[in-house]
């Protein structure tokens, strides 16, 4: 099967409704087992095409260089929240399942990954719940482990001493006279978008203005999409 006809399986829409999904919900959110393996083939789809537009200087290869870059970092935010929500909530199931032994937690959506963090996890809380709790009401004291003793790494040679290097003169500060926003006017319709720290942006109407962050208003004038605003 050739690469046009391969299906995918990961997109932004996909990944931006598993975020929601696990914001929303309590419990651990199904997943496809080949979440890890598709996420890192969506990851390396778009890499590619960021370095494949780097070499291009006409104005199509520079606007998607710069979406698919501002896609990417958008991605890789909602991925580290997809992971520490899923994280708190498997550390929660060991912790929960380390209190009370229960064979009723529900494990069915944990990915083969999470099995061994879980599993981790409730090893590591039986253990120190033995040592320490279990001793004191045996009225013992807990067993202390010391660490073992790092092995010291042979001394450095002296570096030869080198003439001492003048000193800069400080030059005076200066306040960015960049404006953190920038307020531009809509050339065209523009469709809802989403912006670096996740936020919604538009949708946006012809002749409407609007203040955007400077990195966004930049991206749309280049495109024709905005002018700035007098």
């Amino acid at each position: 099967m050739g690469e046009d006809s391969k299906e995918i399986r990961i997109t932004y829409e996909t990944l931006y409704e598993v975020l929601r999904r696990e914001k929303s919900k309590d419990e651990l959110q199904k997943l496809e087992e080949s979440f890890f393996r598709d996420v890192l083939e969506y990851l390396q789809e778009k890499t590619r095409i960021v370095q494949e537009a780097a070499g291009k200087f006409d104005m199509f290869s520079v606007e998607e260089k710069e979406n698919t870059q501002i896609q990417l970092n958008n991605v890789r935010r909602i991925l580290k929240e997809i992971y520490e929500r899923r994280e708190k909530k498997i550390i929660e199931m060991a912790l929960n399942k380390s209190k009370t032994n229960s064979n009723i937690i529900d494990t069915t959506n944990l990915l083969a990954k999470e099995h061994e963090l879980y599993n981790e996890t409730i090893k590591i809380l039986d253990g120190f719940r033995k040592d320490i709790l279990l001793s004191l009401l045996e009225l013992k004291a807990p067993e202390i482990k010391q660490p073992p003793e790092p092995v010291p790494e042979p001394p450095a040679p002296e570096p030869e001493p080198s003439p001492p290097e003048p000193v800069p003169k400080p030059e005076p500060a200066t306040s960015s006279s960049e404006p953190a926003k920038v307020k531009v006017k809509f050339l065209q319709k523009v469709e809802q978008f989403v912006g670096k720290e996740l936020e919604l942006y538009g949708p946006f109407e012809p002749e409407t203005t609007a203040e955007l962050p400077k990195e966004i208003a930049d991206i749309l004038v280049n495109k024709g999409s905005a002018s700035i605003a007098e």
